[in-house]
């Protein structure tokens, strides 16, 4: 059986994050620019498969903080903040760029692909975010993923971009509101599965 832990990473697990990031971009057939790798703005989730003797990163996410580097958002869409007001968008007056995270690919190996611990690295990138007092998170997604991962939470602005022919829409979660109900996900998949180790 395989037990899976989802933990934050530290600087020595760079090399499997930029692994997993490779896989993902050679998926999606899209150049590695597209990917956050920089330890300095950003925090990584893994998670990681343990069977016997072997454990290793098979999944992982990164939350990037605002900074003088653009955003991932900000690179596939260069006139974003021409097309978007963002405090229309939120509702909220006084928020600034700088009040930002963006929650970045989320990404398992295929073999590990299931619908639940997709669910949950969703759930860790928000309840993360809530934790450091992050009001937004802006996130980039398909329909699928809307609808399986975010459903009720995420908050369209009608910009999409595609990859691979998928169109993908630019959108924004506000952690506080969601953090219950992904706190709710995290228990329930916990208690359904003792071989889950949730170490966030």
């Amino acid at each position: 059986m395989t037990q899976y832990i989802f933990r934050l990473a530290v600087l020595a697990d760079k090399p499997a994050i930029r692994c997993l990031q490779e896989q993902f971009m050679a998926e999606i057939a899209d150049p590695l620019e597209l990917v956050e790798s920089d330890f300095d703005r950003s925090e990584f989730i893994l998670v990681e498969a343990v069977d016997g003797s072997s454990r290793r990163a098979v999944g992982m996410m990164s939350i990037m903080r605002a900074s003088s580097a653009p955003f991932v958002f900000e690179r596939v869409l260069p006139d974003v903040w021409q097309r978007i007001d963002l405090r229309a968008l939120t509702g909220r007056t006084d928020l600034r760029r700088e009040d930002l995270v963006e929650v970045d690919w989320v990404y398992l190996e295929k073999a590990h692909r299931a619908k639940q611990l997709t669910r949950l690295l969703t759930a860790a990138g928000v309840l993360h975010a809530h934790r450091r007092g992050y009001p937004v998170i802006a996130i980039i997604t398909n329909a699928g993923s809307k609808a399986a991962l975010l459903s009720g939470i995420f908050h369209g602005s009608g910009l999409t971009i595609e990859v691979s022919g998928v169109p993908y829409e630019l959108g924004a979660v506000w952690p506080a509101q969601s953090a219950a109900l992904m706190a709710d996900v995290v228990q329930s998949a916990c208690a359904r599965d003792p071989l889950l180790a949730w170490h966030l």
